[in-house]
């Protein structure tokens, strides 16, 4: 894992989320888990040299944050926001188990004899709740769980002041295609705006390299132009399918890592849900 400060490691070269971790003088508090099983145990053992396990805190329900769970089950609770816990692990098709092994067959081979039987799988979802804010304090450490809806309902920043850096998971996609598919735009925007208050000199977005709070602003424009392009589409009396076939945003940036194939498909979710949020349709997370 990359080292970002001293105390805070992160992981962003693998499909998937970007896990990571922070050590505190009374142990260690993981930040959303890998989804590939080789991946995920290597984190394990690497966390475990580090101290003990201590709290494990996810940022979003989707898959590619919380599919590696399981592999910390009984090592520590888990905490999240409590609209995290009502979608948790919800996948388009199939279960969570049957989405996640046909990802592992196909990126992490050797990964299939490290998969529970299905019967033995579960989620390990989190028992630890908030609505708005929580404050976890672990040793040396303080860790400010605040609710950042827009991506997700349920999507949350993860704080650690003395190490000035925050892990905001898919509130930020830096320098990759941003995913629409559950996302409330307006909050999206407010929340962007609030961690330029925070006082960081590290980003660790949920996709892409990390960064600092001079991505924020190429987010929040990268998020408009792709409202505005559904607009004007919409104002020219195009149908959504018309607006599919005609609005994409591919050329900007590449699909992040291991997920290329799924570009055409980033780009019809993203404007099927703009274009359902402008007419009055898309569910509001503020």
């Amino acid at each position: 894992m990359e080292r970002v400060t001293k105390n805070v490691y992160a992981a962003t070269d693998i499909r998937g989320c970007n896990p990571g971790y922070v050590v505190t003088s009374d142990g260690v508090v993981i930040i959303d888990t890998p989804q590939l099983p080789t991946k995920v145990v290597k984190m394990r053992e690497e966390t475990l040299k580090k101290g003990q396990i201590r709290f494990l805190i996810n940022t979003e329900h989707h898959i590619d944050h919380i599919f590696g769970n399981f592999f910390f089950a009984g090592l520590c609770p888990v905490a999240a926001h409590e609209n995290i816990l009502k979608e948790f692990g919800t996948v388009s098709a199939g279960t969570p188990y049957s989405y996640s092994v046909e990802v592992v067959k196909k990126d992490d081979p050797e990964g299939m004899a490290l998969m529970p039987p299905e019967k033995d799988f579960h989620l390990n979802p989190p028992t630890i709740l908030f609505s708005h804010r929580m404050t976890l304090r672990l040793g040396d450490q303080v860790f400010e769980l605040i609710h950042t809806p827009g991506h997700t309902r349920g999507q949350i920043a993860v704080y650690i002041p003395k190490e000035k850096v925050v892990f905001v998971g898919d509130t930020i996609f830096c320098e990759c295609q941003t995913w629409f598919h559950a996302a409330d735009p307006d909050a999206w925007l407010w929340s962007l705006d609030f961690l330029r208050t925070l006082d960081v000199d590290y980003i660790v977005p949920g996709h892409g390299p990390i960064c600092n709070k001079d991505y924020i602003p190429k987010q929040s424009a990268f998020i408009r132009e792709w409202i505005t392009a559904v607009a004007v589409g919409i104002a020219k009396g195009w149908s959504m399918e018309e607006c599919v076939q005609r609005i994409s945003f591919l050329d900007r940036y590449p699909v992040d890592i291991g997920q290329e194939s799924a570009g055409p498909m980033i780009q019809q979710r993203a404007v099927e849900r703009i274009y359902n949020f402008l007419q009055g349709k898309g569910e509001r997370y503020r």
